[in-house]
């Protein structure tokens, strides 16, 4: 039976990975959702990754702190503190963190929350 879960994002460790730091707060493996993943992430400094695509995976960047640059093959689009980015699934994309001192974190939702064909764990 599914159940109204809560978790403090303190609580939550972060693991590291290829760009810096991640924690999965809401997803299949963590609260056992089936229609959304949401997870805090965090770009080391002067990070940049290559573009990459999300076949069935929609996927929403909210910047919490730093500043970056959300691509895709067609723009680049400056993002900070309050911005939203919205992609598509199956578009190539990527994010970058402008500052080389500090990291840029922020809140990222993937829906679904799996995309076996996933070309990259961003």
């Amino acid at each position: 039976m599914k159940k109204r879960q809560a978790v403090l994002a303190d609580d939550v460790p972060f693991r590291q990975v290829a760009w810096g730091l991640t924690k999965d707060l809401v997803g299949s493996e963590c609260m056992g959702s089936e229609k959304i993943r949401f997870k805090i992430t965090e770009y080391q400094p002067g990070f940049s990754h290559k573009l990459h695509v999300h076949p069935t995976q929609e996927e929403v960047i909210f910047v919490l702190e730093g500043r970056g640059i959300s691509e895709t093959r067609e723009d680049k689009i400056e993002i900070g503190p309050g911005s939203v980015a919205f992609v598509p699934a199956g578009v190539y994309h990527a994010t970058a963190n402008l500052s080389q001192t500090e990291p840029l974190r922020a809140v990222i939702v993937k829906s679904p929350p799996d995309d076996k064909e996933n070309q990259s764990d961003a």
